[in-house]
């Protein structure tokens, strides 16, 4: 079973997860060397986004977690903590979140701009700091997963990960954003 997770999340990632741009203008990546630029012709390769629910999915299917997380953009959309506050810059989200009790989770964003990111990251930050407040009352034991968690930019794609291994985490989540 668990030979046919990695294979799946290894081509989910092969087919999703070629590059990042921001918003719906692909950005323009300039593939000539310099003595060819002095050419009126200089060749560009455009960016693909990142498909962020492939993306989660991904993430969710491959790092270590005490349970399997399930898709619920619910999660966001109603949690207390006012994620959804920050929506107006949102393009898309996705979160995987278990259904027990445990901070463990994937929640990627793709924000319109590289500028909605830092918000982003502070809510992010914020929210950590209020799951240890929340997990310290009642499940302790929990609470060394939050110590490292996974919060990773690159371009407008923001991912946050909490799992059995944070550090394993972050380099899943490096391999795959590149």
């Amino acid at each position: 079973m668990m030979k046919l997770k990695l294979t799946a999340a290894a081509l989910l990632t092969a087919i999703a997860l070629t590059a990042v741009s921001c918003g719906g203008d692909p950005a323009v990546t300039d593939t000539t060397d310099t003595a060819a630029k002095t050419s009126d012709t200089a060749a560009v390769t455009e960016v693909q986004p990142i498909d962020v629910p492939t993306l989660a999915q991904t993430l969710a299917a491959s790092c270590a977690f005490s349970e399997e997380l399930m898709l619920n953009n619910a999660y966001l959309e109603n949690h207390l903590f006012g994620f959804m506050t920050l929506s107006d810059s949102f393009v898309s989200y996705a979160a995987y979140v278990p259904a027990g009790i445990t901070p463990e989770e994937v929640l990627v964003f793709e924000v319109k701009t590289e500028g909605d990111t830092a918000a982003l990251v502070d809510k992010l930050n914020a929210y950590v700091t209020y799951q240890i407040e929340q997990y310290s009352d009642y499940a302790a034991h929990q609470v060394p997963k939050l110590d490292n968690p996974v919060i990773t930019v690159k371009g407008c794609t923001v991912v946050y990960v909490i799992s059995e291994d944070n550090a394993a985490a972050a380099e899943t989540v490096k391999g795959l954003l590149g």
